[in-house]
């Protein structure tokens, strides 16, 4: 039994540490996503095309953005 608990106890390691690279490569595709979202928004203003609605937009991406990096997602 002792050699059973050891291989569970190691799965379920790994089973957490696995969990925690998806979480981390999702938390970057989600804020690559938003700076892409971000970045096209500033390209309209500077062009001369700024879209209606603009800053309420900027200010949930920011803020999404923010609360991602609050738990521990590096943006940028």
């Amino acid at each position: 039994m002792a050699v059973f608990d050891k291989v569970k106890d190691q799965a379920k390691g790994i089973r957490g540490k696995v969990e925690e690279k998806v979480e981390d490569i999702q938390g970057k595709r989600r804020s690559a996503d938003m700076l892409e979202g971000l970045g096209r928004f500033l390209y309209a203003e500077r062009a001369g095309r700024p879209i209606a609605g603009a800053d309420a937009e900027i200010a949930r991406l920011v803020g999404e953005l923010q609360k991602l990096e609050a738990d521990g997602v590096t943006i940028i």
